[in-house]
């Protein structure tokens, strides 16, 4: 084969493919309610209290169901449910759920409200077949392994998704060997590797070898849920398999080219997508470094232990910008935790392949389970010991793209500089890691920004002063109303997924002030999550009893944490030391009574002042807060509102919306919610008043930068719509 370097033709292709990417991302159109029959053809998954699986409708596209009771892989249903297009992005920052559906082959959701017929799989359908075989190889493992050994095996041998414990996968994450849970090219090379050497075992000639381990290799990554990772390894190790038949030495790079060429033709959707630039990344770091760095590291050290390093070394090199982006994390110790867990995975998935084959068998089935669960053990604890040390796991703002191409630019550079001085190369990597940290934490000026951000039914507000003070107003989460999840309160699980990811993106690193305006889940579910993630310096609290879940665990964390609880009354005043203040404008004692609402009419309301504009924010209060606001005599009159209750019809009095007479209306309200917030009366009195009246459930997050309205999504308002 050509040592001629194909990157530049690779990335021609690459470039073509995604322009060309907008065709092939039809997205389902939303549909009312209905019946649709078809097929699971997908894994199983826990996603909270719902299982969620690929479902190919008949005659139409595969979704994503979600779907409270339990099902099997290749399983025909027949449901009811609601049928809608996958997420744009609607936080900033937010990644978008339909270009990672899409990348899954998937290009809608249901959510199922009833199944009214299940049959068993149809084994004629090849679809089912894989995640038929997982389901039951799934089942297999956990016969003769324990937990959570178990659900570390799946995820090693094929990418088992969803049933390693969170606390595990966190300790993997902190750790940066979270990849040894998704199949890829470590993965695919083991097994072309352990094919290879049972072929030489049983004298194999080598071109009958070579060309015979490519299928064996393509059907370890459709067994695997053939994702994009496993997707290049398999075309990599192909190309250096017809080459090795051939007789060719392959160049590493042309191999990487090729590789990029088939999954971006074979896949279009994945030139633009985050797995993309991670897979590529690694190998590409692989490929350039790990030989140099290998042969310094031979001077002094064993050659297994050199290559070990100089492997660890440069996928690091290759990935760890892209993960800090991708999840915010840096994970200090990775080198040497990777440089442990890397080579026992390389004895796990052989081990663990021999544990399930020979399973029936009565003496050597319980020994291979045995020395497997041994092998798991270990890496468990070396996972767990690395992950337990002092800053293990950095939480940072993400880097902007600009500066990830930057540094891969400074990365290829340094490979060019590695032949004449590996010192000046070395020093060349450094100043480029310190680049992309330093812009990941430098931000420049901006103006008061305010944040309503969509996280469905609940309130969420984030205020960033000109001096970066930051205040948060509620913190999200669902009404406290289902079972738990995992031991963990749903409001917590449901306001950690967006809002604590919208503040690592938004590289906010301390909250000077949050105000919880009342204790019900869908206003408190990140409370917890936040104090234990970031600095909280004072939290304002209406001093309501409630025993809620999620609102206990707040408190407690406070505590714990030395963060004082300040009832909020009327006359209570903030100021941010840059022009901002707050000031409370309820409740007053004694709290309003037999109200029906006690809990949200004692809403805390607050008043946000600076030059030139004013914003009033209602939390959840209703009539009864509104009358006795209009009684106080204070000034309601505002620029903007964020209206009380998510636009309750038992709220926003005729009265009290001509008090304050705003210019624009922000209702935080969900999609689709069984309350049917908001009221068309409270948005007809909005509107009448003379305000934009704007949703989250139709703009997304809706941010005021120093007065001027955004949205994440395009919206408009109309004089009068129904409920949400």
């Amino acid at each position: 084969m050509t040592r001629a370097p194909l990157l530049v033709p690779a990335l021609f292709v690459l470039a073509v493919l995604a322009c060309l990417h907008g065709r092939f991302s039809a997205a389902v159109a939303e549909s009312p309610t209905a019946r649709y029959a078809g097929t699971i053809v997908g894994d199983v998954r826990a996603a909270g209290n719902e299982r969620t699986f690929p479902f190919a409708i008949d005659g139409g596209p595969v979704v994503r169901a979600y779907l409270a009771s339990g099902a099997s892989a290749g399983e025909r249903l027949v449901v009811r449910g609601r049928l809608a297009p996958l997420d744009e992005p609607r936080n900033p920052g937010e990644p978008s759920a339909r270009e990672l559906g899409f990348e899954e082959g998937v290009s809608g959701e249901i959510t199922v409200a009833t199944v009214l017929a299940r049959e068993p799989p149809d084994l004629r359908d090849p679809r089912v077949w894989m995640p038929i075989a997982r389901e039951r190889a799934s089942a297999a493992v956990r016969r003769i392994i324990a937990e959570p050994e178990a659900s570390v095996l799946a995820g090693a041998l094929w990418g088992e998704r969803g049933a390693v414990p969170e606390s595990v996968r966190a300790e993997f994450q902190a750790t940066g060997t979270v990849h040894v849970l998704v199949t890829a090219g470590l993965h695919l090379g083991i097994i072309a590797a352990l094919i290879g050497a049972l072929c030489a075992l049983a004298g194999v000639p080598r071109i009958a070898g070579a060309l015979g381990t490519i299928p064996l290799v393509y059907l370890y990554a459709w067994f695997s849920g053939w994702h994009l990772p496993a997707q290049r390894a398999a075309a990599m190790i192909a190309i250096v398999l017809v080459a090795r038949a051939c007789g060719a030495r392959t160049s590493a790079i042309n191999s990487l080219a090729l590789a990029a060429i088939v999954v971006a033709i074979a896949w279009p959707v994945a030139v633009c997508s985050a797995s993309f630039a991670l897979s590529f990344s690694c190998v590409g770091a692989i490929v350039l470094f790990a030989a140099p760095i290998g042969r310094a590291l031979r001077r002094r050290l064993p050659d297994p232990v050199a290559d070990a390093l100089a492997l660890t070394v440069s996928t690091q090199i290759g990935v760890w910008p892209l993960t800090a982006a991708l999840f915010f994390v840096l994970a200090p110790f990775a080198l040497i935790a990777n440089a442990i867990v890397v080579p026992l995975v390389g004895l796990l998935i052989p081990g663990g392949v021999l544990a399930l084959v020979l399973a029936p068998v009565p003496v050597a089935g319980p020994l291979a389970a045995r020395g497997e669960t041994l092998l798991l053990g270990i890496a468990l604890a070396v996972v767990h010991a690395i992950a337990a040390l002092p800053f293990a796991r950095l939480t940072i703002a993400p880097p902007p793209a600009w500066a990830i191409a930057a540094y891969d630019l400074a990365i290829v550079a340094a490979w060019f500089v590695a032949r004449r001085s590996a010192r000046r190369a070395a020093l060349l990597v450094a100043a480029a890691c310190v680049f992309v940290l330093i812009t990941a934490n430098v931000h420049g000026p901006h103006g008061l920004t305010i944040t309503v951000l969509d996280v469905g039914q609940g309130d969420a507000i984030v205020i960033r002063t000109p001096h970066d003070r930051v205040v948060m107003i509620d913190a999200g989460g669902v009404l406290e109303r289902g079972p738990s999840i995992d031991g963990r309160s749903p409001a917590e699980v449901a306001g950690e997924r967006i809002v604590v990811p919208y503040l690592h993106r938004a590289g906010i690193g301390r909250i000077d002030l949050l105000i919880l305006t009342h204790p019900h889940g869908d206003h408190v579910g990140s409370c917890y999550p936040i104090i234990e993630t970031l600095p909280v310096r004072m939290i304002f609290d209406s001093g309501q009893s409630y025993r809620g879940r999620a609102y206990q665990d707040c408190l407690a964390s406070a505590h714990a944490h030395g963060v004082p609880v300040v009832r909020a009354r009327r006359g209570m005043r903030w100021r941010s030391g840059d022009g901002v203040t707050l000031d409370v404008l309820a409740p007053s004692m004694p709290f309003l009574a037999d109200t029906g609402d006690d809990v949200n009419e004692n809403s805390i309301v607050v008043m946000l002042c600076t030059a030139g504009f004013r914003e009033l924010f209602m939390g959840d209060a209703g009539e009864a807060s509104e009358a006795r606001l209009l009684e106080s005599g204070d000034d309601l009159g505002a620029d903007a509102v964020k209206v009380g209750h998510h636009g309750s019809r038992y709220a926003s009095t005729p009265a009290f919306v001509a008090a304050v007479h705003p210019r624009i209306a922000i209702i935080s309200v969900g999609r689709h919610n069984t309350f049917g917030h908001p009221a068309p009366a409270t948005i007809e009195a909005w509107h009448r008043a003379g305000a934009n009246v704007l949703r989250t459930a139709q703009c997304g997050a809706i941010s005021l930068v120093d007065g001027s309205l955004a949205t994440m999504l395009r919206c408009t308002a109309a004089p009068v719509l129904g409920p949400e």
